[in-house]
Formats: structure tokens, sequence, C-alpha cells
């Protein structure tokens, strides 16, 4: 039986992927922060799993570190933990630099102290954002690195600590991941945001929702299918860097459009800019507005994602469209308001 280590088992992907790799047989181990309110929601569901064993530890502290590896001895780590929220790493920028970059490199070191170097494989979460604002909008492994926010710095950081490991012998896979969505991502990204809004609006329990540049695009895949490309790539003889994407990408306001359609709410949007507004077809009333503070002047508005690297080595491809994300997000929101209960972030 294989032995895995997940480190942010608790967040969106950490808990796809322990689903995934429990059903494959796995032994999974789970790195969980100590804390004083319950933060293992997503993952309720498998917590009395006979192969799934919760340790607790944080990627700031090496000696938790050290007893996580030691304890779970694992053939396979999933570095998943991090700050993952761009805007919130410019006003915690230290925090985020500590987590994303620095806990990387405390986890190598730690592998290294424990004589597991040449036993385990790494996988080492990145992110799109990476690529910050360069000049092509279409996007894989041998983009130019130019990252424009304290997060994506933390991961350019990961990106070529973990290059520079491979070239003495690690493995240790890079998954370059554009935005992916569920069910499970929590409502201080922008997706959520607009499916839990929508949801509230239409049971009378929100006014408007108020965003950024509805101009913006973003290629968003599932969380589902990402999962599934790291657990691919770490099967492999060789590491290497992957780019997970879908090659498509979908307008803030498309996104709304189809997110209010979903809940039978027509959009009409009028006028441009900050003073773009939406409007319910059916009954006039004002639904979505613009509020600058929600705007990022520096972010790239049409970055797509080439995943041939991924698809033709590992024959990996997305399952899941646009529409089916938002159908399930929004089927999700109404359970919780109907329910009275909260988003789990």
């Amino acid at each position: 039986m294989k032995r895995s280590l997940i480190t942010g088992i608790t967040g969106q992907d950490g808990s796809y992927l322990a689903e995934l790799l429990l059903d494959k047989g796995y032994e999974v181990f789970g790195l969980v922060r100590m804390s004083s309110v319950n933060n293992k929601k997503r993952i309720s569901h498998i917590l009395n799993n006979k192969n799934l064993h919760i340790l607790y530890g944080d990627m700031t502290d090496e000696t938790s570190l050290y007893q996580a590896l030691k304890k779970s001895n694992p053939d396979e780590i999933y570095n998943l933990a991090a700050q993952s929220h761009v805007g919130l790493s410019s006003e915690f920028s230290e925090y985020t630099t500590n987590v994303n970059a620095l806990g990387v490199l405390r986890l190598i070191n730690v592998l290294y102290s424990l004589g597991l170097q040449n036993k385990v494989k790494i996988y080492q979460a990145l992110t799109s954002d990476i690529f910050g604002n360069v000049e092509e909008n279409v996007l894989n492994e041998n983009t130019r690195i130019q990252p424009i926010n304290p997060y994506a710095c933390a991961k350019a950081y990961a990106l070529w600590l973990a290059k520079s490991y491979r070239q003495r012998g690690l493995f240790i896979v890079n998954g370059i991941a554009f935005a992916h969505e569920s069910e499970r991502r929590p409502d201080i990204f922008v997706t959520r945001k607009i499916t839990k809004a929508a949801v509230r609006i239409k049971l009378g329990k929100q006014e408007k929702l108020s965003l950024g540049n509805l101009s913006v695009k973003r290629d968003w895949g599932h969380a589902k299918d990402f999962v599934y490309g790291m657990w691919l790539a770490m099967q492999q003889e060789k590491p290497d860097d992957y780019v997970f994407a879908t090659g498509i990408t979908t307008s803030l306001r498309d996104f709304c459009t189809k997110t209010f359609k979903e809940l039978n709410i027509n959009l009409i949007f009028k006028g441009e800019g900050v003073d773009e507004k939406a409007y319910d077809e059916r009954t006039g009333k004002l639904i979505i507005d613009i509020d600058p503070k929600f705007s990022r002047p520096l972010e790239k508005l049409n970055p797509v994602g080439d995943y041939s690297k991924a698809r033709n080595i590992l024959g990996w491809r997305p399952l899941h469209t646009i529409d089916d994300i938002i159908k399930e997000m929004v089927k999700r929101d109404l359970e919780l308001e109907k329910n009275n209960s909260s988003i789990c972030i």
C-alpha cells in the first residue's frame, strides 16, 4: 500500500486529492494546522476512513514538519498548503512568503535530514499567477516567469527551488494550475462570491452584488480534474513541470450571466467600465454594480493555459465545463442557504 502525505488536506484541492488517493488504495496522511475551530469540514465525510490519518503541523514550523514526515514515512508528498488569496498576499506579504516559499524549503530540508530524498516523490502546487503580465496570452511551461504580487513571487520562488533540487536528483513535480473551482471553493474567491450572492439575491436575502472589472477573463477548470492531473504527474518515471488548464476563457461578465441564468434570472448589462451595471431583465432591479476596490489594475485580462504537455505525456484533459462548475456551485449554495448554513472557508 502506497503512503502519501498531503499538506493542505483541508483545502479545496486537498480534500478532493484525499478522496482520489483513498479510492486508489493509498494510506493517506493529512497535515492540518492546529485551530480552536473546526477546519476539517471539507474532509468530514472521510474522517472515519481507516486509511486516513490526521497529523497536526504547520509549514512555518520545521519541527512539526519533521514529525509529520517521520510518522507518515510517505512515498509521495503533495504540498498543497498555502496562503492562496492573491489580494490578501499584499496585506500579509511576510506570512505569505513564509508559508508559500520558505515552507517548501523547510519541507525539502526535513526530507533530506530524514534521508528520504531518494525514496519520496514530491508534488509542488503552483499557480498561473507566476506568469504575471507577460505579453503572450497563451501560457505554457516555457512562458517567462514575471510575478507581480507577493503570492506569485512566493510561488515563483517555490518553482525555481524545486527545479534546483530536481537537478540534484530529487523527484519533484511542479504543477502550474490555472484557476480551478468547485462547490468547496471558499467565498473569499470571486467565483464563490458570485454564486453565493446570486443565490442570496434569488432568495431575497441580499440586494445586489459589487464586483471589479467584468471584462477580465479567466481559464476556469474544476478542482477534481486538476487533482487527477497531480496524481498522474507523480506516476511518471521522471519529474517535470506541467500546466493544468482548460484552454478556454470566460469573462467575469459571462460567469455572472451563466450563474444568474441558472437561477432563472436574465441579466441585462448597461454602461462601461466603472459605470457598468447589470439589471434583472424581468423586474429592472439593479443586480450588479462596480466597485473599483475589487479591481486589480496590474492583472492580465485574458490569460489562457496551454495544457498540451499534460495531454501528450500524462494523457490528461479537463472533463468539466464552466457550465458544469457553475451548476454544481449554485446547487450547493442553494442547499446551504436554505439550511441557513455557511460556506466552509
